[in-house]
């Protein structure tokens, strides 16, 4: 059976395109490839729709770069048609994010006649799939289903919802010493650090003796957000209250204090109310088995961030 590895290695151009590159989840599973480039892969293509920093971090590291949109199906083809494996990274910053069809980073894989295909989806997508804003993303799934039997090698990787977000709010913790979220304060969850699923995938990716399949990635224990807020406060030496508000607060600081894009901002609120929903409380060891160790809990993020929490002095 063939393997993402045996394709790599049995390739000349060792080239890998991961979608999706403006938004953390593409930069951090692309940034994790690329230091390790020249080990498996020779050139790591990056897709993305909004050109910001990330995008240029990424061209720093050595990336190539290149716009890819839903109104474009060609273009994406052509992009694809240089790499042996696609990893695609949903495209929620596209302005056609919810209205278009997203679909076509599926179908593109076909027409290209790419070896190998991953997408990157969320775990308990079907209840998942009833917020607008992740709605697109469960059409992604039916459309993988369609295409995977067409491309030699293929991967679903779920993932819960990612800690790192607490990234978008840091100027919130450092300046107000409060954490406030449009999620339930007791609603149950096991959240992912970003950089332990980007090396799960990046393992699946060169291991072969991880095949093909679903996997579903999650951290290693259930908390609260009263139980984040406390992991925060004992990082960074400070008391940080958790606190409760409207949705729309969320969207809104998203927007204006971390200069994320409208769509990103409403998935984000779509991912805090599935929280409170308590769609995102279910454990897998899929992530321990890919990075061979035990992944890095909420605690442990905190710690090892606690300066970029602190107020600026």
């Amino acid at each position: 059976m063939s393997t993402f590895s045996s394709i790599i290695s049995n390739s000349s151009r060792k080239t890998v395109l991961v979608t999706g590159c403006d938004i953390f989840p593409g930069y951090m599973i692309a940034h994790t490839i690329l230091k390790k480039k020249g080990e498996h892969f020779s050139k790591v293509i990056v897709g993305y729709y909004k050109e910001n920093e990330l995008v240029h971090l990424l061209k720093q590291q050595g990336a190539e770069p290149v716009k890819l949109s839903i109104d474009d199906c060609d273009g994406i083809v052509k992009a694809y048609s240089k790499a042996d494996i696609v990893v695609v990274i949903p495209p929620v910053s596209d302005d056609k994010w919810c209205d278009g069809d997203p679909c076509v980073y599926l179908h593109a894989a076909e027409k290209a006649k790419v070896r190998g295909l991953v997408l990157c989806s969320k775990i308990n997508i079907k209840e998942l799939g009833k917020m607008p804003y992740i709605k697109p993303l469960c059409k992604m799934e039916d459309g993988f289903e369609k295409v995977k039997g067409k491309v030699e090698v293929a991967s679903l990787m779920r993932c819960s919802i990612h800690i790192d977000m607490l990234w978008l709010f840091r100027h919130q913790i450092a300046t107000d010493h409060q954490l406030c979220l449009s999620a339930d304060k007791n609603a149950k969850f096991v959240p992912v650090v970003e950089a332990d699923g980007a090396l799960g995938l990046y393992n699946m990716l060169i291991d072969p003796k991880f095949p093909p399949g679903t996997y579903e990635l999650t951290g290693p224990s259930t908390v609260d957000f009263n139980a984040v807020a406390q992991s925060v406060s004992s990082a960074i030496d400070m008391d940080v209250d958790y606190s409760q508000v409207d949705r729309d607060d969320v969207v809104e600081y998203l927007k204006s204090k971390s200069r994320v894009c409208s769509n990103v901002a409403e998935f984000i609120g779509d991912m805090l109310d599935a929280v409170s929903m308590g769609l995102l409380d279910r454990k897998t060891d899929d992530l321990c088995k890919l990075i061979g160790k035990t992944p890095m809990s909420v605690k442990e993020y905190m710690h090892k961030n606690a300066n970029d929490f602190k107020p600026d002095n």
